[in-house]
């Protein structure tokens, strides 16, 4: 298992574990607004899953079915939350596996959550299941 919060677990320091690493590492930069590193980060059949729904009840999130219907995605939430920045608290990599904690900022309001990832065989994206927050998570 290979840890990012200053800790380091055992790690297989096999080829997927070097690229879901390189793809986690990159995640937050996409979310930050580098929409098209979705393209490279995730598998041919990704998948994300979140635990909320926009103000309006919506579920948009729910018809990705590929890395371009994902960086659409990106583009619209970032045109619907201007401002908002994501920092990482930790993270953790076992396998094919991977976990995110996160902090998301926009203007005075401090939000977590965390990420569960699974990765292909390649070290790309597949799955996430994300779930937010009320507070930071670094608390």
């Amino acid at each position: 298992m290979t840890l990012n919060n200053g800790n380091t677990g055992n790690t297989g320091n096999t080829t997927t574990d070097l690229t879901a690493r390189q793809a986690l590492d990159q995640w937050l930069t996409m979310w930050n607004g580098d929409r098209d590193l979705a393209l490279s980060l995730c598998a041919d059949d990704f998948r994300i899953h979140f635990a909320v729904t926009e103000p309006d009840g919506s579920t948009p999130a729910d018809d990705i079915r590929s890395a371009e219907d994902f960086a659409r995605y990106l583009q619209w939430w970032h045109g619907q939350h201007p401002g908002v920045v994501f920092t990482s608290v930790a993270d953790a990599i076992d396998g094919d596996h991977g976990r995110l904690l996160w902090d998301m900022q926009a203007g005075d309001l401090l939000v977590g959550g965390v990420d569960v990832f699974d990765f292909a065989a390649d070290g790309r994206v597949r799955r996430v299941w994300s779930v937010g927050g009320q507070r930071s998570m670094r608390s």
